[in-house]
């Protein structure tokens, strides 16, 4: 698991198109376990706004930087893809309901690598799965990575 911080003042910020503490978190997340982005068979992200996810892709390492939306406009993010992202729906669906959403993200990485989620939306043979979950406009970061 990684875990960072930076200040909460976004005018403060150099590039508003990066979010410091996702790419923090993941840098320590990927360093303790070992595994790459390019491990990741499944994530759930923290999509509190679209451009929020598009930006995570990037700072997590799915993408290169700037090349977010492609992965969305090429059907990587969905069930079938490359990094199937937030195949719960994701926070929106869920009411983003706050103090809970990492905990759900939590529990459905955990059925997709038991193999328990539903029919439809499971990636079959899930190996390794990523949490990214934040606080406030990316003043927390966490970034948890799980393996079966």
């Amino acid at each position: 698991m990684g875990v960072a911080s930076l200040n909460n003042l976004i005018a403060e910020r150099r590039d508003l198109a990066s979010i410091p503490s996702v790419r923090l978190a993941a840098k320590i997340a990927y360093s303790q376990s070992g595994f790459t982005p390019a491990d990741i068979q499944i994530a759930e992200l923290h999509d509190c706004f679209t451009i929020a996810e598009i930006i995570e892709y990037e700072e997590l390492g799915f993408a290169e930087r700037g090349k977010g939306a492609q992965l969305v406009r090429e059907g990587q993010t969905e069930l079938g893809g490359k990094i199937p992202v937030n195949l719960s729906g994701g926070l929106k669906a869920k009411g983003h309901p706050l103090g809970a959403t990492g905990v759900s993200m939590a529990v459905e990485i955990t059925k997709q690598l038991r193999g328990e989620a539903e029919r439809g939306r499971s990636v079959s043979g899930a190996q390794v799965g990523l949490t990214q979950n934040m606080g406030l406009t990316g003043q927390y970061s966490f970034v948890t990575i799980y393996s079966r």
